[in-house]
């Protein structure tokens, strides 16, 4: 029974990491979303794919590029 436990040890690290790796991604996304050239309703559509659809979400925002970044500096 003792490497049961250790199995499950290691099975709560590979969650563990699976989950942070998502939310750095999710907020990566969301970042790059809010420097999105778009409207509000395709912003708030845009924010529940990426969070509802843990990396498919992201993936897919990272695909099809929505928008155009806004640059910093105004011309």
């Amino acid at each position: 029974m003792i490497g049961l436990d250790w199995t499950v040890w290691a099975l709560q690290i590979v969650n563990f990491l699976i989950l942070a790796g998502w939310l750095v991604l999710a907020i990566v996304t969301l970042t790059r979303l809010r420097r999105c050239r778009l409207d509000d309703t395709a912003r708030v559509l845009w924010v529940i794919v990426i969070l509802l659809i843990p990396l498919l979400g992201a993936v897919a925002f990272f695909i099809v590029r929505p928008g155009k970044p806004q640059s910093d500096e105004k011309r």
